[in-house]
């Protein structure tokens, strides 16, 4: 038998395909598992590339803000930014030093007070101890800020207190960024983060108003509070009688 005989053979011992054959019920089910989850991953990875496509938008760059309807997260930032300006001015120049030395209280404070009053109750669940974390950084904040509007122009621990509340401040700042607001966008939809933004707007532009030395006594930080009971609440210790004189007699 030649070559051509023997592939003819094998050929014709193949079993015929039958076209139109149904799967069975096994690999259907596969099937649909597998493509119910391929989908499901799709639309993670969806959900995700979005989310970072948005912090990257918010965080590499100030964002264009949206005066009509800023969302929260972008006001904040876009403020970030503008007390990031007013602290390298004070570095680089004394010239104006009063009057940028106002306008970074009043911005600071007014940030402040949006973030304590609005921001941070309705984003607190999302983030407990962060939001804890800050609250104690604002108050440490307000304290160095009140230390510095304090200090002379000539006094040579200006520049001292202002690097440690640039570098507070900032730090504070870059960590909500990083931290926080990234839970927050993926939390909260557009429309609800553009409604608190607007809140925070209005609120801001009142307290810019109203000028840091009205907003600061609004917070009770008890800074000037002891941390214990004072001299007066303390328990006196004991001190022994003294002992009866003797009479002349002895």
């Amino acid at each position: 038998m030649n070559k051509r005989v023997k592939k003819t053979a094998k050929r014709a011992a193949k079993p015929p395909v039958k076209h139109g054959a149904k799967p069975s019920a096994g690999s259907v089910g596969r099937m649909g598992r597998a493509l119910a989850s391929t989908a499901a991953f799709a639309a993670g990875v969806a959900r995700e590339t979005e989310g970072m496509i948005r912090d990257l938008a918010s965080n590499v760059a100030s964002p264009a803000l949206d005066v009509a309807a800023p969302r929260a997260t972008d006001l904040l930032v876009h403020q970030h930014r503008t007390l990031e300006k007013l602290f390298e001015r004070l570095e680089s120049s004394k010239k104006g030093l009063d009057a940028t030395l106002r306008e970074l209280a009043d911005e600071l404070s007014a940030h402040i007070a949006i973030e304590e009053k609005l921001f941070y109750p309705a984003v607190r669940k999302l983030k407990p101890d962060l939001i804890l974390e800050g609250l104690e950084e604002h108050a440490m904040g307000r304290f160095a800020l009140q230390r510095l509007l304090g200090t002379k122009a000539s006094d040579e621990s200006l520049q001292a207190r202002l690097k440690a509340l640039k570098e507070l401040m900032t730090n504070h700042h870059h960590e909500e960024e990083r931290e926080l607001f990234t839970v927050v966008r993926r939390a909260m939809p557009n429309k609800q983060l553009e409604k608190l933004g607007a809140a925070m707007k209005r609120l801001f532009d009142a307290e810019m108003q109203r000028g840091h030395e009205a907003v600061l006594a609004t917070f009770d930080d008890q800074l000037n509070r002891p941390v214990r009971a004072s001299s007066a609440q303390r328990s006196r210790p004991k001190t022994s009688k003294k002992p009866s004189q003797r009479s002349a007699a002895a």
